[in-house]
């Protein structure tokens, strides 16, 4: 009897086996990879992430859909002070793997490590925190006394290599040219189909700096687009990098560098556009150069003698931009100085630090 016993039992696990051998194969069956990419499109970072341990085929299905790069994502927080809130409304719902966050934020803004939440963050991604005269999400550009935080994140984009490289401390002359170095280094590349795109940006002690950068990539590149500016405080955080541990940790200088399959314009406008009529046109002969792909971003650095008091009335700027490129998110924010390039064909500038002008980039790929 106790044979028959154990005999029944291994009948009935292999009826079980077979019935989740049969469990397996309907799932195969009906689940295939155009009806999981449906699916997974759906999903958020994290969720994709999970899905992507389920079996040897989602795993596939899920770096596909990685690999798409989805688009970048803007925010406009009203409780940043909530770390609860920063992660359950912001991370956990992001399309995206960011691999660098801007926050936005102005100088009426109480700072410090209680308003960082890089801790949520994947360990891979840095966060640059620009505190200014002002912010600017898509056609809104807001100053006075705003106490809300501006944020976009960029994704993990394939066969792109995205690089912070920071100075912190004071400069002095033998600082220089070693960090300069060290900018050149990483900007330079010899893969000859390799787009690059530099994000420079400095608080008031690290102008000098970030100008000395600026000259030597000029003379060395002839090619990048150029984005950013001074700023009133300048602050980097990766609190889960085990070689550089850091939580709101003040910076002098820091340059972004986006180097391989991505497409980037930049356009200055001077002090020369001071009426709406000229700001449009200019913008007009930039869009008649920009060819966008499936996943693009816009970004202005604009002086904070512009805006209202150049045009007397506000969203001048932003909302030309918008309108002729509606599809671009934009993001941004004023500052004391600005850095840019024109990528207009037959016009070259012979610095790429400037004042009273407004910068505008445009990031586009997948």
């Amino acid at each position: 009897m106790e044979n028959i016993s154990q005999k029944r039992v291994h009948e009935d696990n292999d009826k079980a086996a077979s019935a989740e051998e049969k469990s397996i194969i309907r799932t195969d069956r009906y689940l295939t990879y155009d009806v999981l990419r449906i699916i997974f499109k759906y999903l958020n970072g994290v969720e994709l992430s999970n899905a992507s341990m389920v079996c040897r085929s989602w795993l596939e299905v899920a770096n596909d859909e990685k690999r798409t790069a989805r688009g970048s994502i803007l925010y406009f927080l009203q409780d940043m002070r909530s770390a609860e809130y920063f992660k359950t409304q912001i991370v956990q719902k992001l399309l995206i793997k960011p691999t660098l966050g801007l926050f936005f934020a102005t100088p009426w803004r109480v700072s410090g490590k209680k308003d960082c939440h890089c801790k949520v963050l994947p360990a891979n991604c840095d966060v640059i925190t620009i505190r200014t005269h002002g912010v600017i999400i898509n056609d809104r550009e807001l100053k006075n006394g705003l106490t809300d935080v501006v944020c976009t994140f960029l994704p993990d984009i394939p066969n792109v290599t995205i690089k912070t490289i920071t100075f912190v401390g004071v400069v002095r002359s033998q600082t220089v040219a070693q960090y300069v170095q060290q900018m050149e280094t990483v900007f330079n590349t010899s893969e000859s189909n390799s787009h690059k795109c530099l994000l420079l940006f400095c608080n008031g002690r690290g102008r000098g700096l970030a100008k000395a950068v600026a000259a030597v990539l000029k003379q060395n590149n002839k090619k990048p687009s150029v984005w950013g500016g001074v700023v009133r405080d300048l602050r980097i955080c990766n609190s889960k990098d085990a070689r550089h541990n850091r939580c709101a940790q003040s910076a002098t200088c820091i340059g972004v560098t986006l180097v391989g399959l991505v497409d980037s314009w930049s356009v200055v406008i001077d002090r020369c556009y001071r009426t709406k009529k000229a700001v449009e046109e200019r913008l007009k002969s930039f869009r008649n150069h920009v060819s966008l792909r499936k996943h693009s971003m816009g970004f202005m650095f604009a002086c904070h003698e512009r805006g209202e008091r150049m045009f007397c009335e506000d969203n001048v700027e932003s909302t030309i931009f918008k309108s002729l490129f509606p599809e671009v998110p934009l993001v941004g924010c004023f500052g004391d100085g600005e850095f840019g390039k024109t990528t207009i064909p037959n016009e070259e500038e012979e610095i790429w630090y400037n004042e009273i002008s407004t910068v505008f980039l445009i990031v586009t790929y997948g």
